[in-house]
């Protein structure tokens, strides 16, 4: 619980300094980046988190590993995090920001399960069809789950609309059991 609301806190504060200096996108890559690196580089998670590691020398790790990656924004909030103890919050405050950032760019994320990878042209027909749908610009995200069989399985916020075969499947088996 305490996970949330701190990461709302800095992720309200982080969306008004880069709303105001019109870096929404860029902030929003920069925290997917460095969370890719926590979880791609062996140890990198541990050591910035490791409390008895200095806060100076996890500065200077920080500057380097992501030097001319990110905004300066997005630096200045790994070092507060780092000052404050707090870079356990990374996910979760990319999580706030970008729900923050969406409802200000009008755009909703939607995941689109399928079997098998969507080629460009239907993508783009599920986008605009949501779009039309929900009334806002949509960020299709396409995860691959072979065991849905076929079909799609669409999540848009905290709702699923579930067209796998699978489910189909298991519907079919409580009717004839």
């Amino acid at each position: 619980m305490i996970e949330g609301l701190v990461a709302k806190r800095y992720a309200k504060a982080l969306f008004e300094v880069a709303d105001e200096k019109k870096l929404l996108d860029e902030v929003e890559s920069d925290l997917q980046l460095v969370l890719n690196v926590m979880k791609e580089t062996d140890g990198f998670d541990n050591f910035i988190r490791h409390p008895k590691v200095g806060m100076d020398v996890k500065k200077d790790i920080v500057t380097k590993a992501f030097q001319n990656e990110i905004t300066e924004i997005s630096q200045n909030l790994l070092y507060q995090l780092i000052d404050n103890h707090r870079m356990e919050y990374i996910k979760e405050i990319l999580f706030q920001f970008v729900l923050l950032a969406n409802k200000a760019r009008k755009v909703v994320d939607v995941e689109a399960v399928t079997a098998f990878e969507l080629n460009q042209t239907d993508k783009e027909a599920i986008a605009q069809s949501l779009n039309k749908k929900f009334n806002k610009s949509v960020r299709l995200i396409n995860v691959i789950e072979p065991s849905i069989i076929g079909g799609m399985v669409v999540k848009i916020g905290n709702r699923i609309y579930d067209g796998s075969l699978q489910a189909q499947l298991e519907m079919m088996k409580k009717k004839l059991i």
